[in-house]
């Protein structure tokens, strides 16, 4: 393979050892029934081991400079689709088209935009099975967080209110080329949009969102523009939590019982 240009505004870190890509692979459960999309491809890699194992798989790279590199590596696949563009400026609608059913995300996302992606997946009404991400090691920690812990926020709360969530795997720096300053992890994300029952979504991430506000403050003090201070505590008080709790204390199926008796 030619040389590559690794640009640093992309967030381009790959992996090359085919171990550890079959190995995510298998982490994802991808089957031959399955319909697969890939964000980030980088020189196609890893999409040469999910063309493998899928029955469709497309992919999203912004970086056209790769176009030759993907080609050379992903020519013996007729089940690949390439599309060279942000995956974070494609509307919704255009992604839906490329799948005739549930589809599974794979991807070594760049650090950089894992949470605007995640987001848009969590958000975008897609028929989504499940994400099986590269996230820093830091991130992943944040995404299984469990309340009274440090991690535990906005992304542990929306995405174990949607989904479960598990690091599958610890993929050391030194894996990728070049290599980052931080450790990576695999985290495997079931989605599950039946968990609990929420009437409001919009409404439940600014609920959510305002409980966070301010990690310091108390949830009272945090959702004082939210509800009437009376209302609030009369709540807490029939889920028999404390008035001077705070959010990272409260577990999210509280969380969820107390959006709903404040109404969406």
């Amino acid at each position: 393979m030619e040389k590559v240009n690794y640009k640093k505004q992309f967030g381009q870190n790959f992996i090359y050892d085919t171990n550890l890509l079959k190995a995510i692979v298998e982490d994802a459960m991808v089957t031959n029934d399955d319909e697969v999309l890939e964000i980030g491809v980088g020189v196609g890699s890893l999409t040469k081991e999910i063309c493998k194992k899928a029955k469709k798989v497309v992919s999203y790279e912004i970086d056209k400079s790769l176009e030759k590199h993907i080609k050379e590596n992903l020519k013996e696949f007729n089940n690949h689709t390439l599309i060279f563009n942000d995956i974070l400026e494609v509307d919704n609608a255009e992604i839906k088209t490329h799948f005739n059913k549930n589809f599974k995300i794979v991807a070594n996302l760049p650090y950089y935009i894992t949470t605007p992606i995640i987001f848009k997946f969590l958000e975008g009404n897609f028929n989504l099975e499940s994400l099986t991400i590269m996230v820093q090691k830091e991130v992943g920690e944040r995404i299984c967080s469990k309340e009274n812990s440090k991690d535990y926020g906005i992304l542990s709360v929306m995405l174990q209110t949607y989904a479960n969530c598990k690091v599958v795997r610890q993929i050391n720096r030194k894996m990728f080329t070049p290599s980052p300053n931080v450790d990576s992890c695999l985290v495997k994300i079931d989605l599950d949009f039946n968990k609990y029952n929420i009437t409001n979504k919009e409404k439940y991430r600014e609920f959510i969102k305002q409980c966070f506000s301010m990690r310091r403050k108390t949830l009272v003090n945090n959702l004082k523009s939210y509800v009437e201070k009376e209302k609030l505590i009369k709540a807490l008080n029939k889920l028999t939590l404390n008035e001077n709790i705070r959010s990272e204390q409260i577990s999210i199926e509280k969380l969820v019982e107390l959006f709903n008796i404040l109404g969406a």
